[in-house]
């Protein structure tokens, strides 16, 4: 019982590992999109500790309360803005914001 126990756990941490790597196969364009409209603020790692960041408040994308969002709570953020952050809805169409998303889901584990 214990190792069906274990392996199910070692399969569900695969599967949730695999996930973010899948969506960015998807979205091909996204570390593109993130640099052009995201890195200035949160940084390539995601952090939020460039200078421009740090004067906005820029939230650590890697951290729980932005991991712990769904996709549909981040992609509204990107296109309605939130805080000092601006809105990209306009600028970006719905598929390059989920692309965004896909990749924000990848800098969790670079944390």
């Amino acid at each position: 019982m214990r190792s069906r126990t274990r392996l199910t756990a070692a399969l569900l941490t695969v599967a949730a590992l695999a996930l973010p790597a899948a969506a960015l196969a998807a979205a091909p364009d996204a570390p593109k999109l993130y640099k052009d409209k995201c890195i200035g603020c949160h940084g390539a790692d995601g952090s939020g500790q460039t200078p421009m960041g740090k004067a906005q408040k820029a939230g650590d994308l890697r951290s729980p309360a932005v991991q712990d969002q769904t996709d549909a709570q981040l992609s509204a953020t990107v296109a309605k803005g939130k805080g000092k952050m601006q809105a990209f809805g306009k600028k970006m169409s719905p598929d390059e914001i989920a692309a965004v998303v896909a990749y924000i889901r990848t800098l969790k584990s670079k944390s």
